[in-house]
């Protein structure tokens, strides 16, 4: 066997990434579940996430640092599946989109995905004035983007009591420049291969339209799918790794 037949021969990495506001510790039960399937899994935090970084220091943590933490995080040449939640859609497809083949594929879960030369920003809320306002506070918190307050949790009703609690004791203020950074891209998202999960197909993002090599996966429920379907979540990632596995 050559060393790229062996390499072609090793499983994915499955690496799971959080959205905003949120460390590692969001996909802690799913990778300790996806181990116990045999998998290797790792979750991440990006950089700034830490609780205890200093404001300063989360509020200069560009969107281009954590494309670059992760294509750091990919050993080169060895095959990944990339699972990104929410925010770290715009991460997982940048880095999808420089580092080819090597990201056999990515799970999104309700995630924003990136446009050539749009921030995240560009993407939110249901029109200009709502855009220009989230931009405007987060720049007022010295380019810092605030976390949830613990009331607006109560509107998820997919949530109990303890994963609201959960949530709101660990959300930390999120570096707000990789919300307003404009993404770059080579390629367009709907030219890589994924699975994007949503509660509806009435919820998929603009960047999908015309893709041949997604699969859509409807997952009934709130904003945070890992506390709300912890099985299924498994489930839908370790069936989706070893399919792409056996294509390898």
């Amino acid at each position: 066997m050559n060393p790229q037949q062996a390499l072609n021969s090793t499983p994915p990495r499955v690496l799971l990434l959080p959205g905003a506001w949120m460390g590692s510790w969001i996909w802690e039960p799913t990778a300790e579940s996806l181990r116990s399937r045999g998998l290797d899994a790792q979750e991440v935090t990006l950089a700034g996430l830490e609780p205890e970084t200093p404001a300063e220091e989360r509020a200069a943590i560009r969107l281009a640092d954590h494309v670059d933490q992760v294509c750091d995080l990919v050993e080169h040449g060895a095959p990944v599946v990339l699972v990104a939640h929410s925010y770290s859609g715009m991460v997982a497809a940048q880095v999808a989109d420089r580092l080819g083949d090597q990201i056999r594929s990515s799970i999104h879960f309700q995630s924003f995905l990136p446009v050539d030369g749009c921030s995240l920003v560009d993407l939110w809320g249901p029109d200009g004035d709502a855009r220009a306002q989230e931009r405007a506070d987060i720049i007022a918190d010295g380019y810092l983007w605030a976390a949830p307050p613990a009331a607006a949790l109560d509107a998820e009703a997919g949530l109990g009591p303890e994963e609201r609690s959960y949530l709101a004791e660990r959300f930390t203020p999120h570096p707000g420049r990789t919300v307003l950074d404009k993404a770059s891209l080579e390629q367009p998202v709907r030219s890589q291969r994924g699975v994007f999960v949503t509660p509806a197909r009435t919820q998929l993002p603009e960047a999908l339209g015309g893709a041949a090599d997604w699969r859509i996966e409807i997952l009934p429920g709130g904003h945070w799918p890992m506390l709300e379907h912890p099985g299924e979540v498994t489930e839908l990632i370790g069936d989706h790794t070893a399919a792409v596995d056996s294509l390898l």
